[in-house]
């Protein structure tokens, strides 16, 4: 009897645990799961079944796996305490707010609209007539990030995306992308191990050590404006993996919950949230960008061949997909030619062009940063003495070409660059270094270098100029050959001639050009010039902006630059003539 009254007991108490958990309210799905519901509250772009996030994201999550939030409680407030959710990062002091905090509202939802595949997912406004950016808007920030800092926030990824894929993202942790391990090398602008870079530095970590070599005052919140500036340039798990599309009847896998597992090239590129991620230093910054077009400036600017033939990127830089001894989000750099183009690879070793590298041949037509300097300004509204005056764009026709550690010759685009108001050049010496060793793991190392000038005197203010020359790598934008003569000249200089345009703080647009020498007596950027007329906004200096206008052809380092004249010229013009024909012909050739 005993038993049976035990019996019961559970067996009622199991009853009532199934039923009270089948009435259980799931607030999410009774708000966000009801059309007319989401129309009525002013928010039908937010209706979405779990069926639709299921097929979608291709996982099991529930609503509060990813956007934690609590389903128990029936009011919006209540249901929205601690939610995870999309932040818009302002201009101004880089806020990060939320749709509703916007002057105008942001997009109705984040299907993109596909006229601008760089902005794609940015909130627009109506200027006289047209649709364009939101000026107060810089960025989007997906919720694995923190909206004070701008930066990862692995606490929220384990929480989240964690709790499924767990070896992910501890191992994400401690790869280049996951803990930023690049930038935070360059703590001061001396750094003798890796000199100064154009990215910038880890301002928050080096601001006692930079404020100690700066002239004027460099302050915690200043460092803190300008880390935040780099902060949203460094990827998360949804930067990588979260790819909204437009929602399909004919494909249930499309629309605003849709991730990938290999990232495309728009992803690697920002996704379509601004020019962030690798946007930033392929096609900005080295100008030899994977995508070009929208993302490319000067805009329009044609696309690496690989692209356009639909190449995505781990196609050719393996990942953990394809080599087991990577940690989830490594990426080997150095990518292989001879892996689709063997026979070439193999021609080309065995010729007098053996010590050239394939990219020194197939770029050409590069853009982005022709000059950079660091001085006096604004940044996010916020008064600072390291403003990156990054907006002078042009395109150089063709590469320089200098050796790499290995006495092969690649391609790089050199230009002129400067931190204002330093005190000392520390332990810099004078001519071409190398950033990386060429003894480091290539997941370690990159084949950039620069030439540090010097400490240059000469400015009315602003004086004290760290001046060196940016040289980095080009190993994107790969297209037809350039022509014999492009390298072969009589003495063996190489030449190009930049003409540009500045569009950044400080002064109205103005457009200006300058020469990049390599010979056998040095590197030069020679007649750096204006050839429009600098009109200077108020509360800037020419010299913040402009350091060039005052130190002229200082950017010069003593080194042999130029490319061995030709011995054989008999034998060169027979095998120029033998290569015009083979191009002419649409054939292919390497000698």
């Amino acid at each position: 009897m005993k038993r049976q009254v035990i019996f019961v007991l559970a067996l009622c108490i199991i009853t009532l645990l199934v039923v009270n958990k089948t009435m259980a309210v799931d607030s999410c799905l009774e708000c966000h799961g009801n059309a007319a519901k989401m129309k009525e509250l002013g928010f039908p772009q937010f209706t979405m079944t779990q069926q639709e996030v299921s097929k979608q994201t291709g996982m099991p999550a529930t609503c509060t796996s990813c956007h934690f939030g609590d389903p128990a409680d029936a009011t919006k407030e209540g249901a929205h305490k601690g939610i995870l959710r999309l932040y818009y990062v302002k201009l101004k002091g880089f806020e990060a707010v939320t749709r509703d905090k916007l002057q105008k509202f942001a997009p109705e939802s984040l299907e993109p609209r596909g006229k601008n595949q760089m902005i794609d997912l940015l909130p627009m406004v109506e200027k006289e007539g047209k649709q364009v950016k939101d000026p107060q808007v810089n960025t989007i920030l997906f919720h694995d990030k923190n909206p004070d800092t701008l930066s990862y926030d692995y606490s929220i990824q384990e929480k989240t995306c964690g709790v499924c894929h767990p070896k992910q993202v501890e191992e994400f942790k401690k790869t280049a992308m996951g803990h930023n391990a690049k930038q935070s090398q360059y703590k001061t602008w001396t750094d003798k191990k890796r000199g100064p870079h154009n990215c910038g530095l880890w301002f928050v970590d080096g601001q006692a050590e930079i404020a100690k070599n700066t002239s004027v005052p460099y302050t915690k919140e200043m460092a803190k404006i300008n880390q935040k500036a780099c902060n949203a340039c460094h990827a998360g798990c949804l930067d990588c993996h979260y790819k909204p599309g437009k929602k399909d009847p004919n494909n249930p896998k499309m629309g605003s919950h849709t991730f990938t597992k290999a990232p495309s090239p728009q992803t690697c590129y920002g996704g379509g949230r601004g020019s962030i991620c690798h946007a930033g230093p392929e096609d900005r910054r080295r100008g030899g960008g994977y995508i070009a077009g929208d993302y490319s400036n000067p805009k329009g600017l044609t696309p690496d061949v690989h692209y356009s033939k639909g190449l995505l990127c781990t196609d050719c830089h393996e990942t953990a997909a394809k080599d087991k001894k990577l940690l989830h989000g490594q990426v080997k750099r150095q990518a292989k030619c001879n892996k689709c183009h063997e026979p070439a690879v193999k021609l080309i070793s065995k010729s007098i062009h053996k010590k050239l590298s394939c990219e020194a041949c197939h770029i050409q037509d590069v853009g982005g940063y022709t000059a950079t300097f660091w001085g006096p300004g604004k940044v996010a509204g916020v008064a600072t003495p390291f403003k990156k005056y990054k907006d002078y764009y042009g395109v150089m026709k063709e590469p320089i070409l200098i050796k790499d550690q290995k006495g092969r010759w690649m391609p790089v685009k050199p230009y002129a660059m400067a931190a204002m108001n330093q005190k000392s050049q520390g332990e810099l010496k004078p001519g071409l270094a190398w950033r990386y060793p060429m003894n480091l793991p290539d997941l370690e190392r990159t084949d950039d270098a620069y030439a540090f000038v010097g400490l240059l005197k000469g400015m009315p203010e602003n004086d004290n100029v760290l001046a060196w020359i940016q040289m980095d790598k080009m190993s994107h934008k790969y297209g037809k050959s350039r022509s014999c003569e492009s390298c072969h000249t009589k003495d063996g200089e190489q030449r190009q001639e930049v003409s540009w345009k500045y569009t950044d703080q400080g002064s109205e647009p103005f457009e200006g050009k300058h020469a990049v020498v390599a010979s056998r007596k040095g590197l030069f950027i020679k007649d750096m010039q204006a050839t429009s007329e600098i009109k200077v906004k108020e509360g800037w200096k020419v010299s913040s902006f402009a350091p060039w206008y005052y130190l002229k052809d200082k950017w010069q380092v003593k080194g042999n630059f130029s490319i061995p004249p030709v011995k054989n010229k008999k034998a060169y013009k027979n095998e120029k003539s033998k290569y015009e024909e083979v191009i002419k012909s649409g054939g292919k050739y390497h000698m």
